[in-house]
């Protein structure tokens, strides 16, 4: 299944489990043609091949009662082999892609579309305990050592900056860099400075 045949705002809890797998091992393969067999001693050799696999399966095995321990365990698990914190209670859309595990935190509360792609050393989580968690759009790129934190809302088609911390609302389509973040890019021709709008607090 080609990443761009992914429907808009698409949750997999309609999806089976294996359209699930599918959409996010094409993601993964980001173009590259693979066989059952390659894509199955990728899962083997790279980690987080095997991390996309596992979280998939947590978040399954998650939704029910006799099923949650098993869903602790593989969470454990991952943390182990990636050292990627990957809560089974988030819901993330179809066509996930994992650049590098190292240092990745979601948080449980989090939920995000179709085609997320999450870079090494990203926290999406909240500001505090129990402070909420944010909500991101489809085609979402998070890069490495970004923060996301709190009940905010992160737009479709949204680039956030490696080593940004994003702590308001972001609108669809637009860049954001720094820290606190600032819009940096929006969509469509119009363009802000580096020293565009702060997104740390709502401003």
């Amino acid at each position: 299944m080609p990443a761009s045949a992914i429907p808009r705002s698409s949750r997999t809890g309609t999806w089976s489990l294996r359209r699930v797998l599918a959409a996010d091992l094409t993601a993964m393969a980001e173009g590259e043609t693979l066989t059952g067999r390659r894509i199955a001693a990728r899962i083997c050799v790279h980690a987080r091949w095997r991390a996309v696999v596992s979280w998939r399966l947590a978040q399954r095995l998650h939704r029910s009662r006799i099923g949650k321990p098993l869903a602790l365990w593989l969470t454990d698990r991952t943390l182990g082999f990636s050292a990627a914190e990957l809560q089974p209670k988030s819901s993330v859309g179809p066509g996930l892609v994992i650049k590098h595990t190292g240092g990745l935190v979601v948080g449980g509360g989090v939920v995000a579309g179709a085609r997320l792609t999450l870079h090494q050393n990203v926290t999406l989580g909240d500001r505090r305990p129990f402070g909420g968690q944010p909500e991101l759009g489809d085609d979402v790129t998070v890069g490495a050592g970004a923060c996301v934190l709190g009940p905010i809302s992160i737009g479709d088609g949204v680039v956030i900056a490696a080593n940004s911390v994003v702590l308001a609302d972001v609108p669809a389509g637009c860049v954001v860099a720094g820290a606190p973040a600032r819009i940096v890019r929006r969509a469509g021709p119009e363009q802000v400075s580096s020293t565009g709008r702060d997104v740390s607090a709502g401003r």
